[in-house]
């Protein structure tokens, strides 16, 4: 689930009748559609696999997206962008097959992309020899060359929004003091590209392989321990503590993390999630227990923010 504050529950823009044989006639000449599919997932993008027979008989899958009336991430241009330089630098992303920003075929903007085979998986034990995958596939994320990449935007300060997200209770008025205090929260080290919602249900495992890295639609440039932080509080939603602590190991041991900028950074995740999470229609038991997280997260990150 994304700690992205933007990111609301999951919308479904209404698409005209016989859209999907036009889509597929205008990029796939030749194709006739077998099945359409609308893949759980995707928050702020309709999502469709789009099972086809080709002009030479093959079955082939490809992956609608569509940045429909609710869409709040990148431009379809930019994403576009972000996945062809993506899939230059081995990096499990979905090959981007094609743009369409016209409205000709659809109401909205969208890409179609390569189906990549897989499913995601929560890992619940903190054992789970994923979780350290987890971390790996993340490092090469972080390690991957800048030069190149498409106009991003900045990710290098939890400050500026973070007092929207802090919570009003009394508990954190201490917290909030000393990070007012902070003139700001920069990053000093070089900037890294950032996934931006590295989590279980954007990774697709394939006998216990990664196979798949989706929805770019929140990356930049920055401090990959956004990232770090981000994934952690999602891992401890699903594996506990125990899981957290795991993954973090992990990373630390292929790009050593600076315990108090992470967790300036796990403090501006968990408070922006449980600020969020209410617009995420979540089951309420689930919502309870995932509040319960992120506010101890907060309270023990804040421990390090001296």
């Amino acid at each position: 689930m994304s700690t992205n504050p933007l990111k609301t529950g999951r919308v479904q823009t209404p698409l005209p009748e016989g859209a999907l044989d036009s889509v597929l006639a205008a990029h796939l000449p030749g194709a006739r559609l077998l099945k359409a599919q609308r893949l759980s997932g995707g928050v702020s993008a309709d999502i469709y696999r789009l099972d086809t027979e080709t002009a030479a008989r093959a079955t082939e899958s490809v992956v609608l997206r569509i940045h429909g009336d609710h869409h709040n991430g990148h431009p379809a241009a930019l994403e576009f962008d972000i996945l062809r330089a993506a899939a230059g630098l081995d990096l499990c992303a979905p090959r981007a097959l094609a743009l369409d920003e016209s409205r000709l075929h659809l109401p909205h903007p969208y890409l179609l992309l390569e189906h990549i085979g897989g499913e995601t998986v929560a890992p619940t034990n903190p054992d789970d020899p994923r979780i350290v995958q987890m971390a790996e596939a993340l490092a090469r994320v972080h390690a991957a060359p800048v030069a190149g990449l498409p106009a991003l935007p900045a990710r290098d300060d939890p400050l500026p929004e973070l007092f929207g997200f802090l919570p009003q209770d009394a508990e954190f008025g201490a917290l909030r003091a000393r990070l007012a205090g902070m003139a700001a929260a920069r990053s000093d080290g070089p900037a890294t590209l950032l996934h931006g919602d590295f989590w279980p249900g954007n990774i697709l495992w394939q006998d216990e392989q990664i196979t798949g890295i989706l929805d770019w639609e929140d990356s930049a440039l920055g401090d990959p321990l956004s990232d770090v932080a981000c994934t952690a509080l999602e891992l401890r939603y699903v594996a506990g503590r125990e899981g957290a602590e795991c993954f973090l190991r992990a990373y630390d041991c292929l790009r050593p993390i600076a315990p108090r900028r992470l967790a300036l950074w796990q403090i501006y995740v968990a408070a922006a999630g449980q600020h969020s999470m209410g617009a995420w229609g979540l089951e309420p038991a689930r919502e309870a227990h995932m509040r319960a997280t992120a506010l101890s997260v907060i309270r023990e990150a804040s421990a390090l923010v001296t």
